[in-house]
């Protein structure tokens, strides 16, 4: 099955769920805050932990972008935007986390504050991000991402 079939098929699964047991959705927004905190640092190579790393397991969608594999979006998009001189990230915040979780799957939104500078101009946003995650014998890890 296509990873993205597979995403459209958990999240059917996760929304009609019950949770699984009450420390998941606590362990699934610890992931998601850690995998935040690195991007917040701006250093991707801290995100590798916390998301399935293999191949095209990891995918992300940010407004009219897509990316598919980790190894992609951290080459090609993260740490060329971490090196720019052109952009500078003050804040860079997850929160207010919802988490299903349903045997091996997770889905999560949450909110994203951002306070950031282009070329010297300053700028705010507050955005919304969803998330599809795994869990793994390492445990739960990033599988998808869309933030808005």
């Amino acid at each position: 099955m296509n990873t993205y079939k597979m995403m459209a098929a958990g999240a059917v699964v996760l929304f009609g769920a019950d949770f699984a047991s009450a420390d998941e959705p606590a362990d699934v927004s610890a992931v998601l805050e850690s995998y935040s905190t690195a991007l917040a640092a701006e250093d991707a190579s801290a995100a590798d932990p916390w998301v399935l790393a293999d191949g095209d397991d990891f995918t992300i969608f940010e407004g009219a972008g897509e990316d598919i594999g980790w190894s992609n979006y951290r080459d090609h998009h993260l740490a060329p935007e971490f090196a720019s001189e052109d952009v500078n990230f003050q804040v860079y915040d997850w929160s207010g986390y919802s988490v299903r979780v349903d045997h091996d799957m997770a889905v999560a939104t949450f909110d994203i504050r951002m306070e950031y500078s282009v070329r010297g101009g300053d700028r705010t946003r507050d955005g919304h991000g969803t998330a599809i995650l795994s869990r793994t014998a390492a445990g739960w890890r990033i599988r998808h991402l869309h933030t808005s």
